[in-house]
């Protein structure tokens, strides 16, 4: 009686295993918010070049940026083309005119602050260049373009916190243009594009910066 009993009990348990199981595999399943897409703006530039030291002899803080690109299942995406391009410290973005409050040096003005760099392994872009500065129409942020399987999947941007920038904004070559007017809080393409800001602000360490952007190839 005791053996059937025991027999019964040991069955029951593993029935239960046999039921719960896919429960607790499902519950142990990664997902990541894809990253919001921002719009484009008007200074994109198909041909930036590849290469990971974007600074071209601008003067600036110096800075480190990481980009690292998972997919929804949050595992990396390795081979993934990662573009960024921004304004120099004198809010100037490279190789176009200016339009109105957005400020270009001319189309003949090379690629300074533009470049393609293909993800490692782990998922990650890596450039050097400088922080970014402050132009009339915008609060500062950099622009990325991300492409998997030669296909385009993400246009977005990324800022940092108005305390990092008004710190960045008091040193020079940044200084000698005043006082930053555009910040966050009251930058157009934030408040019109319903932009979720936490989730798109650089995490800056020093003089390195990284971000985590999760796409749906």
């Amino acid at each position: 009686m005791k053996k059937l009993t025991f027999s019964l009990i040991a069955s029951a348990a593993l029935a239960a295993q046999l039921v719960t199981s896919p429960q607790a595999s499902a519950a142990t399943t990664k997902t990541c918010t894809p990253t919001q897409s921002v719009e484009e703006g008007p200074y994109y530039l198909a041909n930036s070049p590849v290469r990971s030291d974007v600074t071209d002899g601008q003067a600036g803080k110096a800075i480190t940026l990481n980009f690292t690109i998972l997919n929804t299942a949050c595992k990396p995406i390795k081979g993934a083309r990662v573009d960024i391009w921004y304004a120099n410290a004198q809010g100037i973005y490279s190789g176009v005119a200016s339009r109105g409050d957005d400020l270009g040096a001319g189309v003949n003005s090379g690629n300074f602050l533009r470049g393609t760099q293909t993800t490692n392994a782990k998922g990650v872009a890596t450039f050097k260049g400088i922080y970014p500065g402050w132009y009339p129409a915008r609060t500062i942020h950099i622009h990325e373009k991300v492409w998997v399987g030669g296909k385009e999947v993400l246009t977005t941007q990324t800022f940092f916190t108005d305390k990092q920038n008004a710190a960045v904004m008091a040193l020079a070559p940044y200084n000698a243009r005043g006082a930053q007017r555009i910040t966050n809080s009251n930058d157009m393409v934030l408040n019109r594009g319903n932009v979720d800001l936490n989730s798109l602000l650089m995490k800056l360490v020093g003089t390195k910066a990284s971000s985590v952007i999760v796409v749906k190839p």
